[in-house]
């Protein structure tokens, strides 16, 4: 008599989902807010070319491979397994920000924030497409790889 093979197990736990807002986690019962914000909404009222500019960063990162966009109420998730990074839409610009393992020295960085002894929230104000250079996508290819 044969044995049917067991499925093989990825080592990767299945993501938890929230059972009021539907989003998924990758920890089980994880804070978050439940309010979430259509992606719309974000850019109501403002300048079209912002629009275009988060387009194309999506459409950029996920040449690294999967990712979610997850509109919240104060900003815009970048998601692979985990959170990586988030775009905030202010007047006329983007707020990108995403997390390294190193604190990075660079005059386009706005803001860092310690998050833990190897971890750093980094920001950068995207206001063009030439703002999206290799060294921007480089930083967010490594978040990327981080959280995923």
């Amino acid at each position: 008599m044969s044995r049917a093979a067991s499925p093989k197990k990825s080592g990767v736990s299945p993501l938890w989902q929230c059972p009021d807002c539907k989003r998924r986690f990758p920890k089980a019962r994880q804070w978050h807010s439940c309010e979430i914000k259509r992606l719309d909404e974000h850019f109501r009222g403002r300048d079209p070319e912002l629009r275009d500019i988060f387009d194309e960063l999506v459409r950029r990162l996920r040449k690294l491979g999967p990712v979610g966009v997850d509109p919240v109420k104060t900003s815009i998730n970048l998601v692979a397994r985990h959170h990586f990074g988030a775009v905030t839409v202010r007047g006329n610009f983007l707020r990108l920000g995403f997390l390294s393992e190193k604190r990075i020295a660079d005059g386009r960085i706005v803001h860092i924030e310690r998050l833990g002894p190897e971890k750093f929230d980094h920001s950068v104000v995207i206001e063009s497409l030439a703002d999206l250079d290799d060294v921007v996508m480089d930083w967010l290819a490594e978040a990327y790889r981080l959280r995923s």
